[in-house]
C-alpha cells in the first residue's frame, strides 16, 4: 500500500550512494516492455494504436533513408511522405524518448536504410549533438549498424513553424548522390548565411485534400476576431459528425492592440493532421477586419490566398456610394503590392463597413458577429440559413442576460448581413490594378524616417522592419550579427520609432489649455508616456511645425519663469485609452477625447518636433507629482493594453531613477510588454545617453536574479572605491613629497574627493560627477604601456576606468506580478528581502491573477473571485504579503494605487531611499478582471474605487521612523466612503460568480466585506501614535491637510509629528466636520487648479459649506495656506475654509499662514513665520531642533598671502560655476533721478550688455550680485577669531571654488555676513555653545526678534554675541548661507537699446529703534549699487521676467508704482522703436497708468514720458499718472483709482479678448487694482450681475493668463 509505513529521501552517505542508484537499472531495462503493454491495454480502451518507436513509409520498395523525429512534426513529415508517396524515405516517430530502447528502437529500423535524419527541436551549444542525435548515433553503434551514415539537424526552435517544404528538403539533403556532399550537421526553415547550416527551401507545399477549406483571418487585439473564429470551428464542428476542424491563433506580444492572425481548416471527408500554419498561396478564404492592414508597407494579407480565392476586408470604403470614388478610395488605402496580387490572382475582392452597419443597429464596435456571419456567406463552409441559425442561437445563450431588446438588435444585424445587398459590396476589380506600381510607403515614413542614428537605422530597417510585416523568418542571420545583437542584447528605445497606431477607438485626448492647471497628472497615469509636458521658450513654439496648433501656455512655478508649458500628445503612439482625462482633476476637464484623424498630421509632426527640443526636466523637482512629468520616461510606447494598470508604475521609475537603475524582471505580462524582441520600451536619457539596464530570467528565480546583479555590482562598487581611495591617497602622498600635479589632476583627484564623500548618496549625485569625472579620467590615462613600465597611478587609472560604469550609485529594482511574487518566487523573495544588508527595492504590480497566461488564480487572488482555476469562487482570504515583510521590521512596505499620485511617489522615493531591502505593492487594474461597463478605460475610477471601499489599502511602514522614535507605520487612506458590494459589481470576476451561483457568492462576499473592515481595523490599530496618551482621541489638536501634490502633506505631517498635543496628520476627507465642532484643528490646504480644493479635501470641505449650525463654543483653529502667488486664486482654498470656519463661530488662533512657491526662499518663508505664532498659541513650547550641519571642505592653505588676481581667478570659478551663471560687467553710468537733497533716492543705472553673455527679452530682469562692504568684513574678521583675518589664505573645495582664496575676499563676495539671521543659523551655532544660559538665549525666538526689530541683528552681529560659541571655519562657512542675487526689472528694451541694459533702482532703506543718526540701514545691493561709479563692474545674470511680452497687435494696459515702471518703460521702449521704424506702423492701444508721491520729485522719466504722449497720444498711446502726495487737502490719488474711474480698462482688456493687462508693484497693489478693474469693467454699476459679470471677466483675465503681475 502507497500508505504504508516507510520512509524516503534519506541522507546516504557516499559509500553507499552509488551502489543504491545502480540498483535500479534493472528497473529502467524492463520498462520499454511495459510501455508497450500500456500502450496495448490503451488501445484496447480507446482505439488508438502506439509504440515507443512508430515506422511509417509509403512506398512500394523498400526504403534508404529514415528521417527520425518526435513530437508535432512526426504529423508534419508523416503527410508529407504520404503526399510524396516516395519510394525512398521512411519514418521512425518516437513516442517514448526516456527510458531510451536502443533494441526497440534498432530493431524498427529496416535494413535497407543507410542514412538517416535525425531532427531535434533543441540546441545544445557547445555539444556535437542534439539529444535525439546522440541517442540515435550511441544505439546504432551498440547494435551493430555501423554502415549507416547519420545526420543531425535542428528545427522549429522558439515554436518556428515547421511545414512540409522544410520536410522535402530535409529529404532531399539526405538523397544526395555522395554522403560527403550531405549537409551535416544542418538546420532548415532559416537562412543561414554565417556558418551555412541551413538548407534550402522550395515552394510552399499543400499535403492537404482538395475538399479540406482553409482560411485565414487577420484581427485586431480585443476586436473579437480570435473569439468568433473559436465559436466558428465549434459551430461547424458540432454541425456534423463527420466534419475535422483545426484552429491556429497567433497573437502579437503587444497585447491587446497587437495584431491576432487565425488559421483555420475545415475538412467533411478526412482527419486533419495539420500542425503548421497556412502558407503562401493555399487559403479559399482571407479576411481582413482591420483596413490599416492592408497599408503600404504593413502586411502582406493576401498572400495567403489562392488563385480565385475569396478577399474580405472591413473598411470604411464600403460606405462610400460612387462606385469610382469607392475604387479610387481602396487604391489611395490599399498597398499597390496587394491591389496587383487581388488582379493576378483573380481573387473575388468583397467589402463592408462593419462599424458602422453595426453603429446603425444599436451595436457600436461589436464587429465580430459581422464578420462571422459574413465568413459563413462567403466561405461556403456550411449551408447559409443552417449558419445563420446556429449563430442566432449562440447569440441567445450568450446575450439573454442582457435582455430581449440585446438579442433581438444582434439577430436583426445577422439578418442585414445575410441579406441586404448594400451590406456587402463586390468589388469589380479594375484591369489596370495588374500593373500597379509602389508609391509612397506612408507606414515606413512614420518611423524609419526618424531616426538621425546609423546603428539605429540599421537595426530598424533590417531588423524591426521585416519583424513588424511578419516575414521575420526571411532575415538571415547575418543581420543579426551585424546589428551586434549576439546574446539577445537588445539596442534600447525601438518602440518610439515603431508608430503603429494601437488605437481602437479612433480617439486621443484634446487639450483645452484655458481650463489646465499643469498639475501633471494626466502625464502622471498614461500608460504608455504617450502624453507629456514640455518646458519651452517662446522662440520654440513659435518654431513648431504646425505653430497654431502647437498651443502654449505662461509656464507656472516660480522656477519656470519666463518659460512656456506645453503638453503635446503622439496620436500614432496613443492607445485612446481615456486614463488622461479620467485624472485630469480640473472641473470642466482640460482634456476631452476626440477624433484623431483631425489632429493626425499636425499631431504627429509637432510631437516630433516637442521631443526634438532640450530637455529641462532639471529645472524643477522631479520628486514632486508636477516635476516628475517633466521628466523625459524611460519606458516609452510599450506594448501593454491600452489603460493598462501595471506600466504608469514603470514609467515613474524610470522617471526617478531611470538613469542609475538595473532591473531583474519576472516573466509575466510586464516581461512580455516591456521586453519583447525587437520592441524594447526601454530608452535613454537623450541628454546623458545613460538608462535602465534591464534583463529577465525566469519566473521563478527572479528575486534571486536580482540579488545576483545586486551582489555582483555590490563587489564591483567596493572595488572601485577601493581603486579610487588608492589612486587619491598616492596622489596626496606625492603632494606631501613636492610632487606637483597638473591641474587637471587637481581637479580630477579634487572631484574623486567628492564623489567618495556622496558614493552612498541615494540621489542623482554620484552619476553627475561621473560626468565631470569621465573626461578628467579619460585624458589622464596615459598611452598603453607594457605592465612593467607603467606608473602606479598609470594602473590605478587604468583600473578605475575598467569599472567606471560603477560610479553611479545604482538603484537595484526586482519588478514583476502577483504570480511571481506570491506564488512561484515567493520563496526567493522572502531570502533576499529576510536580510538587512540587501539594500534592493523589489516592486510587485499586483493583478491579482496570472494575467499573462489568461487570468488564473493566484494567491494573491481574492476571496469570492471567480477566475481560471476558481471558477466556483476562490474560497480563500488573499494572501497578505505586505504584513508578512513587515514582521521582518527592517524591510520599507508600500501599498499603493495609481491614482493617489502623491502617495505612489512618496513610496518609491522613500523605498529607493531606504538602507535596506523595500517591497512595494501596486494595484494594477487588469483587462482579465473585466472592469465594467468600460474596461480599462475605467482604469484610474477603478483604482479610486477600490481604496474608497476598503478593497486595496494604502500604507507605508518606514522602518527609518522607528530609528527617530514615530510609529513605521502610515496609514494613508483611513476611512472606507464606499461600500465594498459596490466595487464588486463593477467587475466581471466577481459579476460572473453572482450569475452562476448566487448563493456562493453572496456567501463568500458576506465574508469579504468582514475581511475589509476586520482588515481597516487592524491597520487603525497599527497606525496608532507613539505619544504620550494612549490613543489619537486623547489628542487635543487635530491635524488635517488638503494636499495636491504630496506637498501639505508632508508639511501637515511634520507639524504633528512636531506638535506634542496632537496624534498624527489626516486628509480632511478621512474626518468629519462634526471632528472639528469643540475640537482645536490645524489646517494644511494646498490650493489645486484655478482655487480648487485638492481632491482630498473635497468631500469635507462640501460638507462645511453646506453647514448651518453654527460651532460649540471652544471650537479653534488655525489654517497654513499653499500656492504661488503668481496665480489670482493664491491660497484660495485655504481662505475658503477660513471664512466658512469664522462664518460657523469657531475662534481663529492666528492669522491664516501663506506659503508662497514663488518667495525668494519659497514656501518655507511664510511657514516658519506661521510657525512663529503657532507654538505660543498653543502653549506649547517649539520643537529642539538638532540642525545638522555638513562642513565645507576647507583647510588652511601653506601660503600666507595671496596675490589680488589668484582672488579673483577663484571668485570667478565661483561667479561662472553652474549655480551661478554670472557675467561680469561694466557700469556706464549711475544717475540721480530726483532731487540730491530729497529722501528716496531712485537711479537710473545702465550697464553694458555684453554681447552674447547678457542676451535678454522684454519683461526679463537683472540678477545682480551684491558684495559685502570690505572694511566691514576685515574689522569682522579681525576681531572674531585670533586664527585668522582676512589676509589668511584657504584652500576651499566648495561653491565652484577649487583652490586658494583669501578669507577676506571669501567673506566679501560670496557669504551673506551682514544678511539676517535665521532661527535655523541660532539653533546651529547653539551646538558650539557650552554655557546652558547664553544657550537658551541662542533659542529663545523672542531674542532674535526683539534684536531685529532694534537693530536689525546680522550674522555678524550674532557670532560676535556669541563669540564663545565659535564654530571652526569649516561649518562656520556652511553656516552663513551664501549672498543671493537681487532681480531689478529692465527698463530697456533689447531691439531700441542693443548694446545696455537700463534699471530703474529705488535705493531701499528702512529704520531700525535705534537714535537716528544711527539707525538707518540700507539693503545690502542697494548699498552697493549707491556707492558704484561709472566704469566700476559688477557680477550679474539675465533673469527670466515673470510677465511674457506683449505682441504690438495686443491692446495693453500697464499700471506701475515707483520702480515698477521699469518694465512696462521696457514694452513701451520697443512699441515706440517699431513703430518709428516702421515695422508696425499702427500698433495695438497702449495704456500706461503710473503712480509715485509727488509730481515734482519722482515723475520718473517725465520728459521721455511727455515726448511720447505728444507723438503718439493720439494714435495709440495714453498716459495717466497718479502722484498721491500733491493733493493740499490730504486726499491721495493711486494709480489703481485711475484706473477704476477711466475707461482704458473695460475697452482694451473686457471688450477687446486680445488685450493684457500688467501690474508691477509692491504686494498692496494687486488687491485694489482688481477692485478697479471690476468698478471699470462694470462702468462703476451697483446692479449684482453686472458686478458679478464684471468679477467673472477679471478672474478670467488672471486665469488664462491675460493679466500678469510683479510684486514685491
Amino acid at each position: 500500500m502507497w500508505y504504508s509505513s516507510r520512509q524516503r529521501g534519506t541522507a546516504q552517505s557516499p559509500d553507499v550512494f552509488m551502489q543504491l542508484v545502480e540498483s535500479s537499472n534493472q528497473n529502467y531495462n524492463a520498462v520499454g516492455g511495459v510501455i508497450e503493454q500500456v500502450m496495448e491495454d490503451f488501445f484496447q480502451e480507446v482505439g488508438r494504436r502506439y509504440h515507443p518507436f512508430e515506422y511509417s513509409y509509403f512506398g512500394t520498395t523498400k526504403p534508404t533513408v529514415a528521417i527520425i523525429t518526435m513530437g508535432s512534426s512526426v504529423k508534419v513529415v508523416e503527410g508529407t511522405l504520404r503526399f510524396l508517396k516516395t519510394e525512398q524515405a521512411c519514418l521512425i516517430g518516437v513516442r517514448m524518448f526516456r527510458p531510451w530502447d536502443p533494441k526497440l528502437f534498432v530493431d524498427v529500423i529496416p535494413a535497407s536504410v543507410k542514412r538517416i535524419a535525425v531532427l531535434d527541436r533543441t540546441r545544445e551549444g557547445g555539444s556535437q549533438g542534439e539529444p535525439l542525435y546522440l541517442d540515435v548515433c550511441t544505439s546504432i553503434l551498440q547494435r551493430g549498424r555501423r554502415d549507416i551514415f547519420v545526420a543531425g539537424g535542428r528545427y522549429g526552435l522558439g515554436s518556428k513553424d515547421f511545414t512540409p517544404r522544410m520536410a522535402i528538403s530535409v529529404v532531399q539533403n539526405m538523397l544526395r548522390k555522395d554522403v560527403d556532399s550531405i549537409q551535416q550537421p544542418f538546420t532548415v526553415g532559416i537562412d543561414d548565411d554565417v556558418t551555412n547550416l541551413s538548407l534550402p527551401l522550395g515552394r510552399p507545399l499543400n499535403t492537404l485534400s482538395k475538399d479540406t477549406t482553409q482560411c485565414v483571418f487577420w484581427g485586431f487585439g480585443s476586436d473579437g476576431t480570435v473569439g468568433g473564429n473559436k465559436n466558428a470551428i465549434k459551430i461547424i464542428g458540432d454541425y456534423h459528425d463527420a466534419m475535422s476542424v483545426q484552429g491556429y491563433f497567433e497573437y502579437d506580444a503587444k497585447k491587446s492592440s497587437g495584431w491576432t492572425v487565425s488559421y483555420l481548416r475545415f475538412s467533411p471527408t478526412e482527419q486533419i493532421d495539420a500542425p503548421f500554419r497556412i502558407e503562401e498561396g493555399q487559403a479559399n478564404y482571407v479576411a481582413c477586419h482591420n483596413e490599416s492592414y492592408v497599408q503600404a508597407g504593413k502586411f502582406d494579407v493576401v498572400k495567403h490566398l489562392k488563385r480565385r480565392g475569396t478577399f474580405f476586408l472591413n473598411t470604411q470604403v464600403a460606405s462610400i456610394d460612387d462606385p469610382e470614388k469607392r475604387i479610387e478610395a481602396l487604391e489611395n488605402l490599399v498597398s499597390p503590392k496587394i491591389l496587383r496580387k487581388i488582379a493576378l490572382r483573380q481573387i473575388k475582392f468583397f467589402i463592408m463597413d462593419a462599424a458602422s452597419l453595426a453603429a446603425k443597429h444599436g451595436l457600436a464596435g461589436r464587429i465580430n458577429m459581422i464578420c462571422m456571419a459574413t465568413f459563413f456567406r462567403l466561405s461556403g463552409v456550411l449551408p447559409l440559413d443552417d449558419a445563420i441559425n446556429l449563430l442566432k442561437s449562440a447569440i441567445r445563450k450568450t446575450y439573454a442576460y442582457k435582455g430581449e431588446a440585446v438579442v433581438k438588435k444582434n439577430h436583426d444585424l445577422l439578418d442585414a448581413v445575410v441579406s441586404d445587398p448594400k451590406c456587402m459590396l463586390v468589388v469589380d476589380v479594375p484591369n489596370r490594378w495588374r500593373q500597379i506600381t509602389e508609391g509612397d510607403r506612408p507606414f515606413e515614413n512614420r518611423h524609419i524616417s526618424l531616426i538621425n542614428d546609423k546603428k539605429v537605422y540599421k537595426f530598424m530597417s533590417e531588423i524591426v522592419e521585416p519583424m513588424s510585416h511578419l516575414e521575420g523568418d526571411n532575415i538571415p542571420i547575418s543581420k543579426f550579427l551585424e546589428n551586434n545583437l549576439l546574446g539577445g542584447i537588445m539596442i534600447p528605445g525601438t518602440t518610439k520609432y515603431e508608430k503603429r497606431n494601437p488605437n481602437p477607438t479612433g480617439q486621443i485626448p484634446e487639450w483645452d489649455l484655458n481650463k489646465c492647471t499643469q498639475c501633471n497628472q494626466c502625464v502622471f497615469v498614461c500608460p504608455h508616456a504617450a502624453i507629456r509636458p514640455f518646458i519651452i521658450s517662446k522662440e520654440e513654439a513659435l518654431a513648431a511645425p504646425y505653430a497654431k496648433k502647437f498651443e502654449t501656455v505662461k509656464a507656472s512655478g516660480a522656477e519656470l519663469v519666463g518659460k512656456r508649458y506645453t503638453l503635446q500628445i503622439s496620436p500614432l503612439d496613443c492607445t485612446g485609452c481615456n486614463a488622461c482625462v479620467e485624472a485630469c482633476p480640473e472641473s470642466p476637464k482640460a482634456l476631452k477625447l476626440g477624433d484623431i484623424e483631425d489632429v493626425l498630421e499636425a499631431g504627429e509632426k509637432n510631437w516630433d518636433y516637442a521631443v526634438s527640443l532640450p530637455e529641462r526636466g532639471d529645472m524643477v523637482d522631479k520628486y514632486s507629482v508636477r516635476g516628475s512629468q517633466f521628466q523625459t520616461p524611460l519606458m516609452e510606447f510599450s506594448g501593454a493594453c491600452g489603460g493598462c494598470g501595471e506600466t504608469p508604475y514603470f514609467k515613474l521609475l524610470t522617471q526617478l531613477f531611470g538613469e542609475r537603475m538595473v532591473i531583474a524582471n519576472a516573466t509575466g505580462c510586464s516581461s512580455i510588454w516591456g521586453g519583447s524582441f525587437p520592441s524594447n520600451p526601454y530608452s535613454v536619457s537623450p541628454k546623458t545617453g545613460r538608462g535602465p539596464a534591464w534583463a529577465n530570467s525566469l519566473f521563478e528565480d527572479n528575486a534571486e536574479y536580482g540579488f545576483g546583479m545586486f551582489a555582483a555590482m555590490r563587489h564591483r562598487r567596493e572595488k572601485l572605491i577601493r581603486l579610487v581611495q588608492d589612486y587619491v591617497h598616492h596622489m596626496q602622498v606625492q603632494s606631501e613629497h613636492g610632487e606637483n600635479s597638473t591641474e587637471d589632476e587637481e581637479k580630477l583627484v579634487s572631484l574623486l574627493e567628492d564623489w567618495l564623500e556622496a558614493r552612498e548618496e541615494k540621489t542623482d549625485k554620484c552619476s553627475f560627477l561621473f560626468d565631470k569625472i569621465k573626461p578628467l579620467l579619460n585624458k589622464a590615462i596615459p598611452e598603453k604601456e607594457s605592465p612593467g613600465e607603467a606608473s602606479v597611478e598609470a594602473l590605478l587609472l587604468s583600473q578605475i576606468w575598467a569599472e567606471r560604469d560603477m560610479f553611479p550609485k545604482i538603484s537595484q529594482w526586482i519588478v514583476g506580478g502577483d504570480g511571481w511574487a506570491y506564488d512561484i518566487g515567493f520563496g526567493g523573495l522572502d531570502h533576499v528581502e529576510a536580510f538587512e544588508s540587501n539594500d534592493v527595492n523589489v516592486l510587485i504590480v499586483d493583478t491579482e491573477m496570472y494575467s499573462n497566461t489568461g487570468g488564473q488564480a493566484s494567491k494573491a487572488t481574492p476571496r469570492g473571485a471567480s477566475v481560471k482555476y476558481a471558477i466556483g469562487g476562490k474560497q480563500e482570504r488573499k494572501k497578505n504579503i505586505g504584513e508578512i515583510f513587515m514582521t521582518y521590521e527592517h524591510v520599507y512596505v508600500a501599498s499603493v494605487a495609481i491614482h493617489d499620485q502623491a502617495q505612489t511617489l512618496r513610496a518609491f522615493v522613500e523605498a529607493d531611499r531606504h538602507k535596506g531591502p523595500s517591497l512595494i505593492i501596486a494595484y494594477a487594474p487588469c483587462i482579465q478582471q473585466g472592469v465594467r461597463p468600460a474596461g480599462l478605460n475605467d482604469m484610474i475610477d477603478e483604482s479610486r474605487y477600490a481604496v474608497d471601499s476598503g478593497y486595496w489599502p494604502l500604507y507605508r511602514f518606514n522602518p527609518e521612523l522607528a530609528h527617530e522614535g514615530k510609529n513605521p507605520f502610515i496609514l494613508d487612506a483611513k476611512k472606507l466612503r464606499k461600500e465594498i458590494s459596490g466595487f464588486l459589481k463593477r467587475e466581471g470576476r466577481f459579476i460572473n460568480l453572482k450569475k452562476a451561483h448566487p448563493e456562493i457568492a453572496d456567501e463568500l462576499f458576506a465574508k469579504m466585506n468582514d475581511d475589509v473592515h476586520h482588515r481597516m481595523e487592524h491597520l487603525k490599530e497599527l497606525a496608532a501614535g507613539y505619544k504620550a496618551f494612549d490613543h489619537k482621541d486623547d489628542a487635543s489638536v487635530q491635524v488635517l491637510f488638503a494636499s495636491e501634490t504630496g506637498t501639505a502633506a508632508q508639511v501637515a505631517r511634520d507639524f504633528a509629528d512636531a506638535c506634542t498635543l496632537s496624534h498624527d496628520a489626516d486628509a480632511m476627507d478621512n474626518a468629519e466636520v462634526d471632528d472639528v465642532d469643540g475640537h482645536t484643528t490645524v489646517f494644511v490646504i494646498a490650493t489645486a487648479g484655478q482655487g480648487a480644493m485638492p481632491q482630498n479635501g473635497k468631500r469635507f470641505y462640501q460638507e462645511l459649506e453646506s453647514r448651518e449650525e453654527p460651532f460649540s463654543e471652544g471650537t479653534r483653529f488655525m489654517v497654513m495656506g499653499l500656492g504661488d502667488s503668481s496665480y489670482y486664486f493664491f491660497c484660495k482654498a485655504a481662505k475658503d475654509v477660513e471664512r466658512k470656519m469664522l462664518e460657523l463661530g469657531a475662534k481663529q488662533m492666528i492669522p491664516t499662514g501663506m506659503g508662497d512657491d514663488s518667495a525668494e526662499d519659497g514656501m518655507q518663508e511664510g511657514l516658519h513665520e506661521w510657525l512663529d505664532q503657532v507654538w505660543p498659541a498653543l502653549e506649547v513650547p517649539p520643537p529642539v531642533e538638532v540642525p545638522h550641519i555638513t562642513p565645507v571642505k576647507v583647510i588652511f592653505s601653506k601660503r600666507a598671502i595671496l596675490p589680488p588676481e589668484e582672488d579673483e581667478h577663484m571668485l570667478q570659478q565661483f561667479y561662472q560655476s553652474a549655480d551661478q551663471k554670472a557675467v561680469s560687467t561694466q557700469i556706464i553710468s549711475n544717475d540721480l533721478m530726483c532731487p540730491p537733497d530729497y529722501n528716496r533716492d531712485f537711479r537710473k543705472i545702465t550697464v553694458q550688455k555684453r554681447n552674447g553673455a547678457l542676451d535678454y527679452g522684454l519683461g526679463d530682469a537683472l540678477d545682480i550680485f551684491p558684495t559685502n562692504d570690505v572694511e566691514k568684513v576685515h574689522t569682522f574678521l579681525q576681531e572674531y577669531s585670533p586664527d585668522y583675518d582676512e589676509r589668511t589664505v584657504v584652500k576651499l573645495h566648495a561653491w565652484g571654488i577649487d583652490g586658494d582664496i583669501s578669507l577676506g575676499v571669501l567673506f566679501t563676495n560670496v557669504l551673506d555676513l551682514f544678511g539676517k539671521p535665521s532661527m535655523h543659523f541660532l539653533q546651529q551655532l547653539a551646538t558650539f555653545e557650552t554655557d546652558e544660559e547664553e544657550r537658551s538665549t541662542m533659542l529663545d525666538l523672542q531674542f532674535l526678534k526683539e534684536q531685529a526689530k532694534k537693530a536689525g541683528i546680522t550674522h555678524a552681529d550674532v557670532l560676535m554675541r556669541f563669540k564663545k560659541a565659535h564654530p571652526p571655519l569649516p561649518a562656520l562657512l556652511a553656516m552663513i548661507p551664501l549672498i543671493k542675487p537681487r532681480a531689478y526689472s529692465i527698463a530697456s528694451a533689447p531691439v531700441a537699446s542693443p548694446d545696455t541694459i537700463e534699471l530703474c533702482v529705488l535705493i531701499n532703506t528702512w529704520w531700525t529703534e535705534q537714535d537716528e543718526n544711527d539707525g538707518m540701514r540700507y539693503g545690502l545691493t542697494c548699498d552697493m549699487l549707491r556707492k558704484l561709479t561709472s566704469g566700476d563692474r559688477l557680477w550679474c545674470r539675465i533673469k527670466p521676467g515673470s510677465m511674457e511680452a506683449p505682441s504690438p497687435d495686443q491692446p495693453v494696459v500697464c499700471a506701475g508704482i515707483g520702480s515698477g515702471l521699469a518694465p512696462h518703460l521696457a514694452f513701451l521702449r520697443d512699441r515706440v522703436y517699431r513703430c518709428k521704424t516702421g515695422e508696425v506702423p499702427s500698433p495695438a492701444p497702449f495704456s500706461l497708468y503710473f503712480g509715485n508721491r509727488f509730481y515734482a520729485k519722482e515723475f520718473l522719466y517725465q520728459n521721455e514720458m511727455e515726448e511720447y504722449v505728444e507723438a503718439y497720444g493720439k494714435s495709440w498711446f495714453t498716459l495717466h499718472t497718479a502722484f498721491s502726495r500733491d493733493d493740499p487737502s490730504g486726499k491721495k490719488v493711486y494709480v489703481q483709482d485711475l484706473v477704476g474711474s477711466t475707461e482704458d480698462a473695460r475697452k482694451l482688456l473686457r471688450d477687446d479678448t486680445n488685450g493684457m493687462l500688467y501690474v508691477c508693484g509692491n504686494q498692496n497693489l494687486p488687491k485694489p487694482l482688481q477692485q478697479a478693474l471690476v468698478r471699470s469693467f462694470s462702468q462703476k454699476s451697483t446692479d449684482p450681475n453686472e458686478i458679478a459679470a464684471a468679477t467673472a471677466a477679471m478672474e478670467d483675465m488672471f486665469v488664462h493668463g491675460r493679466a500678469q503681475q510683479e510684486v514685491w
